[in-house]
């Protein structure tokens, strides 16, 4: 999913729109309609504006809906996704919920709250990106920051803040593939102190 809205984005989207974007994508039913609980924008640090709403709206990605939130009793957001071929992408729409749910607690770590959300973003993709059997993980640089909505000085800047605060290990860039490698974040000690 994180491809498909790389792709499908305006390459100046904001990353609160890209997180908040993901979310709609992966929250959506089968007709593209999508309810937002004030509570998960809040857990996304998204609920104080609508200028990533204003964004997406512009893009033509999505459209709010009226909600009437005296019937539920709940303030959520509602919107109609425009994009059909989200409607189309892989996973299933139960497994897209829990990758939804893996996404939200992904980007809302102790170690994450304090960052922007474009360090939020990129901690989220490249812990998507990241297979548990390996130590070190390879990404191509240009396709890293296409998904993440960076540039190349923005994501060396990301990417010390992420290993920094451990959400990555050591990480490197190799010129002449232009791949990005990181190791998986240090692991703490559990022992306790005798």
């Amino acid at each position: 999913m994180l491809s498909y809205l790389a792709a499908a984005l305006p390459p100046d989207m904001s990353t609160e729109g890209r997180l908040l974007a993901l979310q709609c994508a992966l929250r959506s039913n089968t007709s593209g309609q999508v309810h937002l609980p004030a509570g998960l924008l809040r857990s996304m640090r998204l609920a104080q504006g609508l200028a990533p709403w204003d964004e997406l709206e512009d893009a033509r990605w999505l459209r709010r809906l009226p909600h009437p939130t005296e019937q539920t009793g709940h303030r959520t957001t509602a919107a109609q996704l425009l994009d059909a071929t989200v409607l189309t992408q892989e996973p299933a729409r139960h497994d897209r919920h829990q990758a939804a749910d893996w996404a939200l607690r992904t980007v809302s770590r102790p170690r994450l709250r304090a960052l922007s959300a474009a360090d939020r973003l990129t901690a989220l993709v490249l812990a998507a990106h990241h297979s548990p059997d390996a130590g070190q993980t390879s990404m191509e640089a240009d396709h890293l920051t296409r998904t993440c909505g960076l540039d190349r000085n923005t994501l060396t800047a990301t990417l010390d803040r992420l290993e920094a605060v451990n959400a990555i290990g050591a990480w490197t860039f190799e010129p002449v593939t232009e791949d990005v490698s990181w190791d998986p974040p240090h692991k703490t000690s559990s022992r306790s102190v005798k």
